[in-house]
């Protein structure tokens, strides 16, 4: 058997790599350098766009939902707004003064949304165009808007406020009413201490000439709207954070900053028929229940068992 020597494949190995350098250096002298190419493009032919958004909006701030076109919209906190409608349909709106959106309502079925901003600001927008636009904007130059209210087919926005009073806008022309409820006046004697901004306004589901104002405070008005006064007050200790009624208009049900729920009879106004503490610890002895975090939104569903 032939030996093999490992020492002389090395040699031939660097003899080999020697040689190959020599001719590529006599091909190309280091004076001579390859011709360059003459580029032709510029960076003014190029132009960044957007031409895609993808993914949830960034620091969302208020939902709103029309079920019969089956449209979403969504508020942020920078002012941009997006419609989702069915797959593959959605489109981006930005307000100009870039004030986070603070609520949306739809006006269902009719192709327009309300949007409230941060800065007081109601805009009014016109979907029924390739290109949502606003139609008609409205500022609030001495109050603060807290909460807004647009009952299905009706014509008036309930505007709420900081300082508790309640202004009434004509959605067509989008101008104020006259109508104010104020504040002094819904709760008359029924507390000694300013209530507090407006977190909630709502109408009866069976009689829409009853507005449900809910304070801060934890005080909840039900106003005759045609009466112009309020037919019965109820009062609870802890600040309210949500009101939502039962869909037959004979009970409501609040959601507190102690981490209670009470539900209330329209007619009983002194206090509440149920008080519940969900999330609370359940102490021996028929104590109070201990105060857990605040519960920021609850609605009153009905089961098919009846069970709500």
């Amino acid at each position: 058997m032939r030996k093999f020597n490992i020492r002389k494949v090395l040699d031939g190995l660097t003899a080999g790599s020697s040689s190959a350098s020599q001719q590529q250096q006599q091909q190309h002298p280091p004076g001579n350098r390859e011709p360059e190419i003459q580029e032709t493009l510029q960076s003014e032919h190029f132009q960044l766009c957007k031409t895609v958004r993808h993914g949830f909006p960034y620091q969302p701030s208020a939902l709103a939902f029309d079920p019969v076109q089956k449209i979403l919209a969504v508020g942020t906190q920078t002012g941009a707004l997006r419609l989702f409608g069915r797959p593959g349909v959605e489109c981006y709106c930005q307000h100009d003064s870039g004030a986070a959106v603070i609520q949306l309502q739809f006006l269902i079925n009719e192709g327009a949304l309300v949007s409230a901003l941060a800065d007081d600001t109601l805009h009014l927008w016109n979907l029924r165009q390739k290109r949502p636009a606003i139609l008609h904007s409205l500022k609030f130059c001495r109050e603060r808007v807290t909460f807004c209210h647009l009952p299905f087919q009706s014509k008036w926005l309930y505007v709420g406020t900081e300082r508790g009073n309640i202004h009434i806008v004509n959605v067509e022309s989008f101008t104020l009413s006259g109508y104010v409820i104020m504040w002094n006046k819904a709760i008359e004697l029924s507390s000694k201490s300013h209530p507090g901004p407006v977190v909630h306004i709502s109408d009866n589901p069976m009689d829409e000439g009853k507005l449900l104002i809910g304070f801060e405070s934890g005080t909840v008005v039900l106003w005759d709207l045609k009466s112009k006064k309020a037919d019965y007050r109820y009062t609870y200790d802890e600040a309210i954070h949500s009101v939502a009624w039962h869909h037959e208009g004979k009970q409501f049900i609040c959601s507190h900053s102690d981490g209670t729920l009470t539900i209330w009879n329209v007619r009983s106004p002194a206090k509440p028929v149920q008080t519940i503490t969900p999330h609370g610890k359940q102490l021996k002895d028929g104590k109070k229940p201990e105060p857990c975090k605040p519960i920021l939104k609850v609605e009153f569903k009905t089961t098919r068992s009846g069970l709500c």
